[in-house]
């Protein structure tokens, strides 16, 4: 903490019946700047010359995903969430979706 000795310290010195040492301060606000990547689609349908060799007409590869990743400097608080009166700390993050499939038409 604080002292005359240890000026440079960012933690405010404590002192016996201060009354202001629950005031309201900047000191505990933290930035939640964060990078969400939330959706990825992905498709590919193989060229004729190819589904001609395999005897189908067309022949399409997908991939979808959701909730891809989530950068944050902060730890322990996902921003992304609403926090209000009605919600609490024990609400999860966006579930991470990751599908895929193949398309063929004969």
């Amino acid at each position: 903490a604080w002292t005359p000795e240890n000026t440079s310290s960012t933690i405010p010195r404590f002192q016996y019946g201060d009354l202001y040492y629950s005031s309201s301060s900047t000191r505990f606000l933290k930035s939640s700047s964060y990078l969400n990547i939330n959706n990825i689609n992905f498709g590919y349908t193989l060229p004729a010359s190819i589904t001609k060799k395999l005897d189908v007409s067309s022949l399409r590869l997908y991939l979808a995903c959701e909730n891809v990743a989530y950068f944050s400097a902060r730890k322990g608080y996902d921003p992304r969430l609403s926090y209000s009166d009605s919600s609490n700390a024990t609400t999860y993050s966006p579930m991470r979706t990751i599908s895929g499939g193949v398309s063929v038409q004969f």
